[in-house]
């Protein structure tokens, strides 16, 4: 089994298609439909390209991977890190009409650059798209700004020595969909930094601690230059990178350092290697806070329960009191007036005796008011 494996890689390694690039500088391979030997029929979508290291399920962390529906074509790019070596690749593509599958194999040929840049311009171009920058005359648009420029000096050296997507560096989104997400891009060369370089760098120095500007936020001196080269660039993240902070000292870190790599065999990472984290912390504080809460307010109420009981008491007895005292001034008055009344029907002057045989009340005592004294009418004769 392995000898077949060795065989199979072999015959990978002989077949594979070659593709040179340079230490510290960028690099773009476009992956479309003839280097399958496939031809575009003008259908939206119809391809599809996944790439990943040979025998591995993906790409290194210098090698980044983008679909392009302006060129209809996917393209790896990245900067190789210093390090003479051939990566090998593992293209698979599919025919989304066909469902056809292909699989071709790239050899990524890391060679050294002579004259490795020194001096870095860093820029940021808020209108664009990392797609867009594939495109050759709108890079050499920008290179001749400063070639012609800013930076005349490294006209036959300037080269890309860093290129990726803003988002990807942690930047937003634009919230129009329309609008560019933003391109980071290094321009280098050996050569020192221009006199109109070093004016543009104090020009723009008190914007160096905004993290970024919004569009038409600042405009520079040189602000016309780009702006007739299509290119709205962000000033608070322009800056030149020197000599210790070039692509020749900071490629050194690119090696590799997504995998663990021995020879030629990629290895998984070990189930030991893995961070482990102690959530018992977490744990004790979520359950130890509301506890100690639902105490304290509960020692609260019962102190204000303590505290107002004896007031509540008084309270209630005094009104007790009230209610008594109330119902026995209303009491004495009622008794008064039945007495009265009592004493009144069974009084003689009040009372009269009927004893008419016509009378169908029975004989007793029949209470019933005084008639009025007698008042003779005034002009009435006497008799």
């Amino acid at each position: 089994m392995l000898i077949q494996t060795i065989i199979l890689c072999s015959l990978a390694f002989a077949n594979a298609k070659d593709a040179n690039v340079l230490m510290t500088e960028v690099f773009a391979i476009a992956l479309d439909p003839p280097m399958f030997n496939w031809t575009y029929e003008g259908i939206k979508d119809q391809f599809v390209y996944q790439a990943s290291l040979l025998d591995a399920p993906d790409l290194p962390s210098w090698i980044n991977y983008i679909y392009s529906e302006q060129h209809r074509s996917g393209f790896l790019y990245g900067v190789p890190p210093k390090v003479i070596d051939n990566i090998p690749l593992e293209i698979v593509a599919l025919n989304k009409k066909t469902y056809e599958t292909r699989v071709e194999n790239l050899n990524i040929v890391i060679s050294e650059k002579l004259n490795s840049a020194k001096y870095e311009v860093h820029l940021k171009i808020d209108n664009l798209n990392v797609e867009d920058m594939f495109d050759v005359v709108r890079m050499e648009s920008l290179k001749n700004v400063f070639r012609k420029e800013l930076w005349k000096n490294s006209a036959f050296d300037l080269y890309v020595t860093l290129l990726n997507s803003a988002v990807e560096l942690g930047a937003r989104k634009p919230p129009n969909p329309r609008e560019g997400e933003g391109v980071v891009i290094r321009l280098g060369s050996e050569t020192a930094f221009s006199t109109e370089l070093i004016e543009l760098q104090k020009e723009v120095t008190p914007l160096s601690n905004l993290p970024s500007c919004p569009r038409n936020f600042k405009k520079t001196s040189v602000e016309r230059y780009f702006r007739e080269a299509g290119f709205v660039l962000d000033w608070c993240s322009f800056h030149l990178v020197d000599n210790n902070n070039s692509a020749m000292h900071r490629t050194n870190e690119l090696v590799k350092d997504d995998y663990y790599m021995h020879g030629d065999v990629w290895q998984s990472i070990s189930k030991f290697d893995v961070p482990q984290r102690s959530y018992y912390n977490e744990l004790m504080v979520s359950l130890l806070v509301p506890v100690l809460i639902l105490i304290i307010l509960g020692l609260f109420l019962s102190f204000l329960l303590c505290f107002h009981h004896d007031e509540l008491a008084s309270h209630i007895y005094d009104m007790t009191s009230d209610q008594i005292s109330y119902s026995e001034t209303i009491h004495r008055p009622s008794e008064s007036i039945r007495s009265f009344n009592r004493e009144t029907t069974l009084s003689p002057d009040l009372c009269s005796h009927s004893n008419s045989p016509n009378s169908t009340m029975n004989r007793g005592v029949h209470c019933r008011p005084s008639p009025p004294p007698y008042v003779k009418p005034r002009g009435t004769p006497d008799l």
